[in-house]
This record gives structure tokens, sequence and C-alpha cells, in this order.
């Protein structure tokens, strides 16, 4: 089975670089801090060859602060124009990650994402393709849930 990690965590990597100017590393899921208060949840949902979801998990403080790096205006609260701005994050970041797995003769498409806002969830992240990410301004936890639709 084609390695699922490496093009998310590469595209996480380049797209954190280029829009954001920020290094990101992975990290063991125990040295992640602790996700706590709120959080933004983008679920994507992939077709193709492998079918499923990537769920994204932002912390609120890293999340407004991605939006501050964005858009140059400070932001307050997980309103309409951070969700969106995020969720075209996300867009990106998974549309690479596709090419990516192109790259290894894997062909998907990503579907419109789905936000939920919600206390962070200690549980949340159980599969076994699991990103623990670390950057400056806080943890970015990507789960991994595809299966082969040939299987």
């Amino acid at each position: 089975m084609t390695d699922l990690v490496h093009p998310f965590f590469k595209a996480t990597q380049e797209v954190f670089r280029l829009m954001l100017d920020l290094d990101i590393q992975k990290a063991a899921p125990e040295q992640v801090a602790e996700l706590q208060n709120k959080a933004l949840y983008v679920s994507i949902g992939i077709i193709g060859d492998l079918e499923g979801k990537i769920d994204y998990c932002f912390p609120e403080s890293m999340t407004l602060e991605i939006v501050r790096i964005l858009s140059g205006m400070e932001m307050s609260e997980l309103d309409d124009f951070v969700t969106s701005a995020i969720s075209e994050v996300v867009n990106i970041i998974s549309g690479n990650a596709m090419t990516g797995l192109f790259e290894n003769q894997v062909q998907c498409d990503i579907q419109t994402p789905h936000i939920q806002i919600a206390e962070a969830n200690a549980e949340w992240g159980q599969s076994g393709n699991f990103l623990s990410l670390e950057t400056s301004i806080g943890p970015l936890l990507v789960d991994i849930q595809l299966t082969n639709k040939a299987a």
C-alpha cells in the first residue's frame, strides 16, 4: 500500500512554508501540547483510488494566528471569515497531497471541506495514519482515514 502520511506531511510543510513562512516538523503524538479549549476541525472527503476523509484539527489560537498572518488582520473569534480562510488552506494542502499521491500512481480527488468548531477531543485521531505536527504557533493534527477502493 502507498505511504499515505508522507504526501500529507510534505504538502503541509510546503504550504506552511510558502503561505505562512513557518516551519513545521513531525512530533510524536505525546509530544504535542494537549489540545484544550476550542479547536477548528476541518474534514475533507477523498474519492478515487482511495476513499475516505482527512480530518485536520487546528487549536483556536493557532487558527487565529494563521488568519492574522494571511490577512494582516487581528482576529478574535472563529467567525465565518476565519473558518473560510482555514478551509482554503486545507483545500490547498489536500490538493497538493493528491498531487503527491498521483506521482505514486494513486488517483484521487478532494471534496468540499466540512467545518466544525468544538472542544478539543483527546480521543480524536485514532486511525493508523495520523500526523502530529508542531509549529512555532502551535500543534496541528492530521488524521488520514483512507481505504483502498480496490481492496
